[in-house]
């Protein structure tokens, strides 16, 4: 029998062998919307530690109010005892004061003197006895009275329904035995035909002979018409243009049209690319991009296509992208989980004029398929940008070996990609590694200029530096760790010609891959994110900026970076200010002040139109109000989880909140 039949018999599935086979698609639409507002499990372990603190905190105080009150109930304890053994002294002196009266009565007035005083004398001996088997004084009847009247008036406050608040005033709440309503009534007030209490109103309509009106329920408040609140907050936080737009242009009332009946349209004809890119997204938006409307925005003319959800686009609906668009140059494919090795392939064989690639959720692509289509399209392709695929070691030498001409690279988030990967991107450590690449590097000369297969020594290759044409470089959220050794020698290699440089989630890299990397090296960079690296130190965060004077930063991303100060925030700013377009500190709420981010007002940030501040608790309507006037060209700004943000914040032409809680769309 089968071991895979008998583990499926058995209920059990089979385990498979090797990491390799495990497939991961995207994240969930929830995982990718939280991941964006910033809602991350450093705040829940936040919470979870402010709430064990909270209990501990309370079984303490719970502790010292029950060792106060055992304190109190012995002090109150004492002062009865004390106070029945005075009461107890006094009685006996009295009886022993009358005792000595009546003695002296009885000698000089005779037999009926001496009963009187027995009689007294025994009265005033019944009324000091301690009760036989108990052992504890009685209290004085002055106190015990005090309590009982103490109790009468609760239950008497009870039965008639004092006002508490009111109490202070004289006053107890009544019902109007005409009405049914309840009113305060202070002092005497009214009554009725049979000394009922009756409300001021019912007073004042019977003086004037009308009739009493009851009391009536309060009619509930219509619902609003129109679409609800959720599905509008929705549309906002998906970027759909149609959705923010206060007066809606012809242009966009026909794109809606469009999208609402796509199954009746067989030709959009001369549409220009932004209405066509739009048009894609409502429609992909509504999950109605398959293969037969596909052609809409495919043709022979097309130069760009971009399809943001292919997830009902099989593999022989995306082959058609080479037959019916041959002359396309830049094609991005979101959630194309269908796409295979052999589809890639296609592409690269068809499609002689790529130069731009985006793929995103193409995990069926495995590192082999990789490796063959860079060798294939690698000498043209200037951009490549790949999500959730399973881009690993081969993949990555093969890119470095072939894509001469490459300027953009982005390999985000992919299950293969780890630290020997990243190492590819700087010069080899060891002999074998180094004559792999030079004996690889010398091969691709060979076939580039066409020559017949000679033998080629090592030495007469030129110097190894892979990816020499590179400006933007985003190696954003690995799924394993990378060593901060390997990061600086990457950055050190390629630091000088970067532009942009993203290694978000590189939580290993400390103090000295900034100071001896990305410092003296990455000069020349407009953007820099160095999200959730909390390795990081606050110091070594600010020295970056201080070391490299005035910067041209247009985008700065310090998210999830929690440990950071008011300080880093300044130099940041006094670094680069005057540039900076985007700005985000998404969840730096450890040590951030109200103080930090009034440093952006300081500073002038003239050119700001993005700033995210979301769960940076610090954030006021009283903060946003002195950023306004400072950054007048701000447009967006993101705040959720800043419950002192209200509908009061300041507002203005063009400025949208984003994640206000009290937003109603």
């Amino acid at each position: 029998m089968d071991p895979n039949d008998r583990a499926r018999g058995s209920g059990t599935r089979p385990r498979r062998s090797g990491a390799g086979n495990t497939i991961k698609g995207p994240h969930s639409a929830l995982t990718d919307y939280l991941q964006e507002i910033g809602a991350s499990e450093h705040f829940r372990e936040r919470r979870r530690a402010g709430g064990e603190a909270a209990r501990q905190r309370a079984e303490r105080q719970r502790a010292e109010g029950e060792a106060e009150a055992e304190v109190e109930a012995e002090a109150e304890t004492e002062t009865e005892t004390e106070t029945g053994r005075q009461a107890e002294d006094s009685a006996d002196a009295a009886l022993a004061r009358d005792l000595h009266l009546e003695e002296e009565r009885a000698r000089r007035g005779g037999a009926e003197s001496s009963r009187m005083a027995a009689e007294s004398v025994a009265v005033a001996v019944e009324s000091v006895a301690v009760p036989a088997g108990k052992g504890k004084r009685v209290a004085p009847a002055r106190k015990t009275a005090k309590k009982k009247k103490k109790k009468q008036d609760s239950d008497s406050e009870l039965d008639e329904g004092l006002n508490r608040g009111s109490a202070r005033k004289g006053g107890r709440m009544r019902e109007c035995a005409a009405c049914g309503r309840r009113f305060l009534r202070r002092g005497a007030g009214e009554e009725g035909e049979e000394g009922e209490d009756v409300c001021p109103q019912c007073v004042r309509s019977r003086d004037r002979g009308a009739a009493p009106k009851p009391s009536a329920p309060r009619p509930s408040a219509p619902k609003p018409s129109g679409p609800s609140r959720r599905p509008r907050l929705k549309k906002a936080a998906g970027g759909l243009l149609e959705a923010d737009a206060r007066l809606t242009s012809l242009q966009d009332l026909c794109v809606r049209a469009i999208a609402q009946h796509v199954d009746r349209v067989d030709s959009l004809g001369d549409v220009s690319a932004p209405s066509l890119r739009r048009l894609c997204r409502i429609v992909s938006k509504m999950r109605v991009l398959d293969a037969r409307t596909l052609g809409l925005f495919l043709g022979a003319e097309r130069t760009a296509v971009e399809l943001f959800d292919c997830t009902r686009l099989d593999a022989a609906a995306l082959r058609r992208i080479v037959a019916e668009a041959p002359r396309v140059q830049a094609l991005a494919l979101d959630f194309c989980g269908r796409l295979d090795g052999a589809v890639l392939a296609a592409f690269a064989a068809g499609l002689r004029d790529l130069t731009r690639l985006r793929l995103d959720g193409a995990f069926l692509v495995r590192d082999a398929a990789w490796a063959g289509f860079f060798r294939d399209a690698g000498p043209r392709l200037r951009a490549v940008h790949v999500r959730f695929a399973g881009f690993g070691a081969a993949a990555m030498r093969a890119l470095v070996t072939h894509c001469l001409a490459l300027e953009d690279l982005r390999v985000s988030e992919c299950t293969d990609f780890d630290d020997d990967c990243l190492a590819l991107l700087a010069p080899p450590l060891t002999d074998a590694e180094e004559e792999r690449q030079e004996l690889e590097r010398a091969e691709r000369v060979r076939r580039i200029a066409g020559s017949p297969p000679i033998t080629v020594p090592p030495t007469t290759a030129p110097p190894w530096r892979p990816l020499a044409r590179l400006q933007r470089l985003d190696l954003a959220r690995p799924h394993r760790a990378m060593a901060s050794q390997t990061a600086q020698r990457v950055v050190r290699t390629l630091g000088a010609q970067l532009r942009l440089l993203d290694l978000s989630g590189f939580r290993d890299v400390d103090d000295a891959f900034v100071a001896h990397a990305v410092a003296p090296h990455c000069t020349a960079l407009h953007e820099l994110a160095l999200a959730e690296c909390n390795a990081v130190s606050p110091p070594a965060m600010a020295a970056l900026f201080a070391a490299q004077g005035a910067g041209l930063l247009t985008r700065l991303d310090l998210g999830r970076c929690y440990m950071l100060t008011d300080a880093v925030v300044r130099a940041a700013v006094r670094h680069s200010g005057a540039t900076l377009r985007s700005l985000t500190l998404n969840s730096v709420d450890d040590n951030l002040t109200r103080d930090g981010l009034l440093a952006l007002s300081e500073a002038r940030c003239p050119a700001l139109e993005h700033l995210d501040l979301s769960w940076v608790r610090c954030t006021s309507d009283a903060v946003l109000e002195a950023l306004l006037p400072a950054c007048r060209r701000l447009e967006r700004v993101v705040v959720y989880g800043c419950p002192d943000v209200t509908r009061f914040a300041p507002m203005r032409p063009g400025l949208q909140y984003v994640g206000r809680i009290s937003d109603t769309l």
